[in-house]
């Protein structure tokens, strides 16, 4: 039997779902998604119900119009923001895990690992905190999401 290969997103341990073969992501918490949605389609279909009819005779037509370009530009943002990757960084895999467990264990050393480590950027010493629940070290300005389970 042959089984083509998982992807990383089917094995995923995160706490998010996935959609469309991976390409969309999401939180597991999807109400404050729906609270968002509900709360911007009731006002702006009652704007549009009530208030752009008035504004479109009495004042300009141009009103409505402004309005109803700024509703596609929120929704699209919405769910841009909604379904896009947030940047989250992969996990160490076993493999990558055990070979960093036999370098710190190679030191000959009983105290804990270190939890920073310094690389070299281009020229400039940039220190990287290790996470231990991702067993990897993640860069400057990332930081594990309790929520989410992610670096």
């Amino acid at each position: 039997v042959h089984r083509s290969p998982r992807r990383k997103w089917q094995v995923f341990p995160g706490r998010n779902r996935f959609y469309c073969d991976g390409r969309i992501m999401m939180a597991r918490q999807t109400g404050v998604f729906y609270l968002t949605l509900v709360l911007i389609l009731l006002t702006s279909g009652l704007f549009f119900a009530f208030d752009c009819p008035f504004l479109a005779t009495h004042l300009t037509p141009a009103i409505p119009a402004v309005g109803a370009v700024l509703f596609v530009f929120v929704m699209g943002m919405l769910f841009r923001a909604s379904f896009s990757d947030p940047g989250v960084l992969p996990r160490a895999t076993p493999d990558e895990a055990a070979d960093l467990e036999r370098q710190i264990d190679s030191t000959g050393c009983s105290k804990p690992p270190p939890r920073t480590r310094e690389v070299l950027v281009k020229g400039q010493a940039v220190k990287l905190k290790y996470c231990f629940t991702c067993k990897i070290f993640r860069p400057p300005r990332a930081s594990h999401c309790s929520l989410c389970d992610n670096c």
